[in-house]
């Protein structure tokens, strides 16, 4: 890889930054949070790890954050949206979007399920939720490496995280 960027990704946090999310994002170069935040103290306490960005999620306070946010790593065109996800693919509003806006990578949140999968030439990644236990989801978080020639894309489950596999881990070469 040549010059890369780890960046730690982080959705729905619900006002609760656990100690393992904090270990977690250690030595990244940025954090990404796609919204559900929850809680004032959460972002400081992030950027003294790296720098965030951060959009606003349905649960937090009109005004909190950006709805959308778009940003350019290492060559990768980036959006990163709380909500774009609508029965098993992207919303209607999403692929309008990126008719106009050419998007290498959408970072979201909102369904508290892991996922990564390219479609088309866009990569979707939702790092699932790294806050209070909702459902029968694990509590994850997700990784993502980026360099002009691809990404490396894995999400981990935050018990254990250390000695456990990822439950999601993906190579994408860049194809464009």
């Amino acid at each position: 890889m040549t010059s890369s960027v780890r960046m730690c990704v982080l959705s729905d946090t619900h006002g609760r930054l656990a100690q393992e999310v904090v270990e977690f994002c250690q030595g990244a170069d940025r954090i990404l949070h796609a919204g559900d935040v929850g809680s004032d103290y959460i972002l400081p306490e992030l950027e003294n790890i790296a720098p965030v960005t951060c959009v606003m999620g349905n649960v937090d306070v009109a005004g909190f954050a950006p709805m959308r946010s778009k940003i350019d790593i290492a060559g990768w065109r980036i959006l990163v949206q709380h909500i774009v996800w609508d029965r098993g693919g992207p919303s209607r509003e999403l692929k309008l979007l990126l008719k106009k806006e050419a998007t290498d990578l959408v970072i979201f949140g909102h369904s508290h399920q892991p996922l990564c999968r390219m479609i088309d030439k866009t990569v979707f990644f939702n790092p699932g939720s790294c806050g209070p236990k909702r459902f029968d989801l694990p509590t994850t978080v997700g990784e993502v490496v980026l360099d002009t020639s691809g990404g490396w894309f894995r999400i981990c489950d935050l018990v254990n995280f250390e000695e456990t596999p990822p439950i999601i881990e993906f190579r994408f070469e860049r194809p464009w």
